[in-house]
């Protein structure tokens, strides 16, 4: 049983850092100007904790100077308050965003691809589990 949920675990992590590495941004245009940012997606990873009862999966944003991992993910100045405000953004999710917090007046147009992969990854990762326990314990008999 317990196999069956570390199985479940490990697929779920690994899809969301398949989709999120998929759905990373590679650049963005700000005038005449692209900025590379193909960096992004070889930055999601995924790790295991707890004998593979426990994973992990993101990516490292600096503490200063550019953030382009959040401002793409969560937006800056307007369009910051509108993912924020989307559903599935919890009160975690939002103090998260807000440690990349500068003015507010931010003109950085958000493109998530982290989030939305977890969301959709996890939607349904309870009944996944039930599901796999039932199916071992129908082995086990």
């Amino acid at each position: 049983i317990v196999d069956a949920v570390k199985d479940s675990l490990a697929n779920t992590a690994t899809n969301i850092e398949f989709e999120a590495t998929l759905n990373a941004p590679n650049s963005y245009q700000i005038g005449d100007e692209s900025i590379n940012l193909s960096f992004i997606s070889q930055k999601i990873n995924k790790k295991s904790d707890n004998n593979g009862l426990s994973w992990n999966v993101g990516l490292d944003v600096p503490t200063s100077g550019e953030q382009w991992e959040a401002w793409m993910e969560f937006g800056t100045g307007l369009s910051a308050e509108q993912i924020l405000g989307r559903a599935g953004y919890t009160s975690e999710i939002k103090a998260q965003a807000n440690n990349f917090f500068r003015n507010g007046k931010g003109r950085i147009i958000g493109d998530p691809y982290f989030y939305p992969a977890v969301f959709r990854n996890t939607a349904n990762l309870v009944d996944d589990m039930v599901d796999e326990i039932n199916k071992a314990i129908k082995w086990e008999i």
